[in-house]
């Protein structure tokens, strides 16, 4: 254990355990969104005599939603990742760690991504832990924050 973490208020573990559990979720959000983008719409019969629609906004919300919900999580991860963390990191490998590990459709395993970055296997999980936690402070507080203190 460093020194500094030591007298740290954050809980690492924890925290980079939050950070993990947002980030394991986007593979899938992510082909959720892009699948919403390209669903087939029923055709418009202009011309032909009907009755006129009658819409339901309160299920137009609901549905604009959930749709919008995806699209909105994976750019809120995608921001953090391409852009805050690259300029805020200590380390300028975390976000390239976080890409390959979590943001990629087809997640890269461990022993790639330690080849890739050049780290040996303590080295690489320190850096994955610090790199989540640095993702963490970087997530929205609402509802709730993903940093987790230890007092």
């Amino acid at each position: 254990m460093r020194v500094t973490q030591r007298f740290s208020r954050v809980d690492r573990d924890k925290t980079a355990a939050n950070a993990e559990n947002i980030l394991i979720q986007y593979p899938h959000r992510k082909a959720m969104a892009i699948s919403r983008e390209n669903t087939l719409a029923s055709p418009a019969m202009d011309g032909m005599p009907r009755s006129p629609s009658v819409e339901n906004h309160a299920d137009d919300k609901i549905i604009n939603y959930l749709e919008n919900d995806d699209k909105q999580f994976c750019d809120r991860c995608e921001k953090i990742i391409n852009t805050l963390l690259p300029q805020t990191a200590v380390n300028d490998k975390w976000p390239i760690i976080l890409k390959m590990r979590y943001v990629a459709l087809k997640p890269l395993t461990d022993d790639v991504i330690m080849e890739r970055v050049g780290y040996q296997s303590s080295q690489y999980y320190e850096a994955v832990k610090d790199a989540l936690c640095a993702f963490a402070e970087w997530w929205p507080n609402y509802p709730g924050s993903l940093v987790v203190s230890k007092f």
